[in-house]
């Protein structure tokens, strides 16, 4: 039988004086004085405010109270769990068996999870795996605890995703500082995982306008065209370009532009449904993508975007203008359609031609140029 420990971390049948000496009659040993010396250290660490100076040490605490999973057959073991772990600012839950803690883990993911490996119905590993699979970027770490302590067992539980491994019977103090250690990991990861989404939206987010940038409007209109060559499905686009937009800049400042730009990627995004996607598609042209639409639905909503932008009266202080826009307008399928950049360059064309027109009109792309004229077809709103 190994030694046994009080939830202190003090070996049961010794008993110390102030000092750190055992009171046995013996001469403490250096060993036994620097170990026991150190136990008030611990005991502050992981009392009352083991949260806080952990989080000072290393990369700061976990927002509210971390919850950890208890998960032992034995409900003997589970209780000493608990109170060893009690007082210390975790929200502790228990379940019997694997099946139990898999079903807990789907419904609410702990921020640890201490895993007994010798269970009924499912064994800690199983669920280890299973847990592992399913994580996704919610890093929940898992510290397995055994009576098996041999090198076999340790290393099959962490080829399994387990990040640490605890053999029975533990001292409270070394299971307060596991459990210390990988909820700082834990807290660190998230913050890590946050980190990149926040980058992750960046790289495909315009930052004066907030929509999709060129870059997530190709690979978004490449999805969709693929799709709907797979299906054959329709497929239309938008290109809405502002008529002398550099005469607003010249006139009013960049700072006026930076804010017609801004206004009007809220009314083009107000006149399409939620499964349409609006970029910036550059300097001052935006993309509309109308999935599932044919030129026959497409044009109420070109026709929308273009009331919207002429009824609009754009103000910041004593600057003030009127805008207008010329929408090209192209659609699959089509004749010689075969690609994303065929699709794009006829809304370019339909653009071009709107503007030799005389601006401020839509034009539907089709083997021979198009004019659609809203005011004489009547209003598709």
């Amino acid at each position: 039988m190994g030694q046994k420990w009080d939830r202190n971390g003090t070996a049961m049948g010794q008993k110390w004086d102030s000092n750190g000496t055992e009171r046995n009659g013996n001469r403490p040993t250096l060993s036994r004085t620097l170990c026991c010396a150190m136990i008030p250290f611990r005991c502050w660490m992981f009392g009352v405010g083991a949260r806080r100076a952990l989080g000072e040490m290393d990369g700061g605490e976990m927002e509210g109270q971390p919850k950890i999973l208890v998960v032992d057959d034995d409900r003997s073991m589970r209780n000493l769990v608990k109170e060893t772990l009690e007082g210390l600012g975790f929200v502790i839950e228990t379940a019997n068996d694997g099946v139990e803690a898999v079903e807990k883990i789907r419904a609410a993911p702990p921020d640890l999870l201490i895993l007994d490996v010798m269970m009924p119905k499912m064994n800690g590993l199983e669920v280890c795996r299973i847990v592992k699979s399913f994580a996704d970027d919610n890093f929940i770490p898992i510290i397995l605890v055994s009576v098996k302590d041999d090198i076999g067992s340790k290393v099959t539980g962490l080829k399994l995703g387990a990040d640490d491994y605890l053999a029975k019977p533990y001292n409270p103090l070394e299971l307060r500082a596991r459990v210390a250690s990988m909820l700082r990991i834990k807290s660190l990861q998230d913050k890590v995982n946050s980190k990149r989404k926040q980058l992750e939206a960046l790289s495909v987010t315009d930052d004066l306008t907030g929509l999709c940038n060129h870059r997530a409007m190709h690979q978004r209109l490449k999805d969709e065209f693929l799709r709907a060559q797979r299906y054959n499905d329709p497929l239309s686009i938008l290109l809405v370009d502002i008529d002398h937009f550099k005469v607003i800049n010249d006139n009013h400042g960049q700072l006026f532009g930076d804010l017609v730009l801004t206004e009007l990627a809220k009314l083009i995004s107000g006149a399409v449904r939620e499964t349409d996607s609006v970029a910036r598609y550059g300097g001052e042209e935006f993309l509309v993508i109308l999935p599932q639409t044919h030129f026959s639905g497409c044009l109420p909503v070109a026709e929308r975007v273009w009331r919207s932008v002429a009824q609009r009266d754009f103000r910041e202080g004593k600057n003030a203008s009127k805008l207008t826009v010329s929408v090209g307008v192209a659609f699959f399928p089509s004749k010689n359609v075969t690609s994303v950049e065929q699709l794009l360059a006829n809304a370019d064309q339909a653009v071009a031609q709107a503007k030799r027109e005389g601006r401020n009109r839509i034009c539907l792309y089709q083997h021979v140029n198009y004019l659609y004229n809203p005011d004489a077809a009547g209003d598709h709103r």
